[in-house]
């Protein structure tokens, strides 16, 4: 991996950090689905030239129906359940449980294609879930009646993020990253347009409101979209994976400094044990063949 590569995940592990500060400041103004929409909508749209100038728009006809479930599975429903989670915890907490997604592939992989995890697997997936537990116990940072809520929302993204891998090389495999990432981001805007419709603000969303879902449409979705797949491509999925390490790291960073949220103890040790789960799990996994073609 070159300086270049290495300076790209961690700008990436930044930038994606960075979305759930956005996130949390921009959900006033929205509202949970209103603001998965746009955010998916402004992504499409910054992602459409790439796609249109690499002459891929005849791959997005013949795979629309793929597309469309990739788009639900991969971006819809994992950014209202990210957008929900935030909504009643904080940001730092709802990125720590959105680190699990590596050991959701795992479980997945396991129900799925009778993929047995090893010995090492299945403890970091223990020590994952472990971790969440930790986390569920500090009432300081969940502003919910239902304290399991925002931890299932969270849970649940991370399910629909481990599917979308098994699913894209089941009926995707061979498509350029370009058109999985635009379709997908297309998909999820028009699935759900019409509930945000009927669920947008019957007040004025201001202009600081529109900035920051700007910003999470074209920074956090369609840039760094395309850093992602770049990294895939060039240096595998085996080193890119450590961008998943990364991001809680940057994520209670920006939370600390720009919303001056609480860290508690409760979290570092969940975090530290989820991280370790994340470790287990995926030096065992991405080993395999079947994981490098992701």
């Amino acid at each position: 991996m070159t300086n270049r590569h290495l300076l790209m995940l961690f700008a990436l592990a930044a930038i994606w950090g960075s979305s759930f500060i956005f996130i949390r400041l921009a959900l006033p103004h929205f509202g949970p689905v209103p603001l998965s929409a746009v955010r998916s909508l402004i992504g499409a749209l910054a992602l459409a030239p790439l796609l249109i100038g690499a002459g891929r728009l005849q791959l997005i006809r013949n795979y629309w129906g793929h597309l469309l479930v990739i788009g639900i599975i991969s971006t819809a429903l994992p950014f209202l359940f990210l957008t929900l989670s935030t909504k009643y915890t904080s940001a730092g907490f709802a990125s720590i449980l959105n680190a699990l997604t590596p050991i959701c592939s795992a479980l997945i992989g396991w129900v799925w294609i009778k993929d047995r995890p090893s010995l090492p697997a299945t403890i970091g997936i223990a020590l994952g879930f472990i971790g969440v537990f930790v986390m569920v116990l500090d009432k300081k940072t969940i502003n919910s009646n239902f304290p399991l809520m925002p931890v299932l929302a969270g849970l649940g993204a991370t399910f629909f993020y481990g599917l979308t891998g098994f699913y894209s090389r089941r009926f995707l495999n061979g498509i350029p990253s370009t058109v999985l990432s635009a379709g997908s981001q297309v998909s999820a805007a028009l699935c759900m347009l019409p509930f945000a419709l009927l669920q947008w603000p019957d007040t004025t969303i201001p202009a600081q409101g529109w900035l920051l879902a700007a910003v999470l449409g074209i920074l956090c979705t369609g840039i760094a979209f395309i850093m992602y797949f770049h990294l895939l491509e060039t240096v595998g999925v085996t080193r890119t994976v450590i961008v998943t390490y990364l991001i809680p790291v940057f994520a209670l960073l920006w939370a600390k400094l720009f919303l001056d949220e609480l860290i508690t103890m409760k979290m570092l040790i969940g975090a530290a044990l989820i991280i370790t789960g994340i470790g287990l799990t995926t030096q065992t996994t991405m080993k395999k063949p079947a994981e490098a073609k992701a």
